[in-house]
């Protein structure tokens, strides 16, 4: 005879093993694994010149260029690296925010302050300029509008390992004039949420507080 009671308890346990899995996969799993490369993806090469807004070509500075997307639990965990990366270092380089859409400029201004300026790639024509298909990804350009680093801000997600703190190394050796710096493969391939797509608007337009 069978026992409806034990059945119950069997199957909502096993609904609660594949919430927690599923929850987990959401939140942890999927973004340890490398990023999907689009099939369209082109890469673009360390010291490749970049097609560049004349809001940032016109720059004598080397360039900082933080991908973002506020609906990418990967951005939220490295900001704090970021904007204590633009403190320290804001001098010495342009640097901006790059969202997805113009509706998630305010989420960019409530995070990393009134003061940066936020350009908005709703075509990503600026993210495949760079060779960029993810966030949060960096990207450091020279003077020349060419490509100095392009890649992820750490091994881990958290952005503690000083060790592999690879954007802001890089940014270290183009302040200090050195040559674009050779790190492992875990710096270019791709981790985090891929680009958004359905959000269409018109051109890239900048924004500044």
């Amino acid at each position: 005879m069978v026992n409806f009671r034990s059945v119950a308890v069997v199957v909502l346990l096993f609904m609660v093993v594949v919430t927690i899995s599923y929850i987990f996969w959401q939140q942890e799993l999927r973004y340890a694994l490398p990023t999907p490369v689009p099939s369209s993806y082109v890469a673009v090469q360390i010291n490749q010149q970049v097609n560049l807004p004349s809001t940032i070509s016109s720059l004598k500075k080397p360039v900082y260029l933080h991908f973002y997307n506020p609906d990418c639990p990967c951005s939220l965990f490295n900001a704090k690296h970021v904007r204590e990366l633009i403190f320290s270092h804001g001098d010495s380089i342009a640097a901006f925010v790059v969202v997805p859409s113009s509706v998630d400029v305010r989420a960019a201004r409530k995070e990393f302050g009134d003061h940066l300026q936020i350009l908005v790639d709703a075509d990503q024509l600026l993210a495949k300029s760079c060779g960029v298909y993810s966030t949060p990804q960096a990207v450091i350009l020279d003077t020349e509008g060419k490509l100095y680093y392009r890649g992820n801000y750490n091994r881990a997600r958290y952005c503690t390992a000083q060790a592999t703190n690879y954007a802001e190394l890089a940014l270290l050796a183009i302040i200090n004039g050195a040559a674009p710096p050779t790190f492992d493969l875990l710096a270019s391939r791709s981790y985090g949420c891929e680009l958004p797509t359905g959000k269409v608007e018109n051109s890239m337009s900048m924004f500044k507080f």
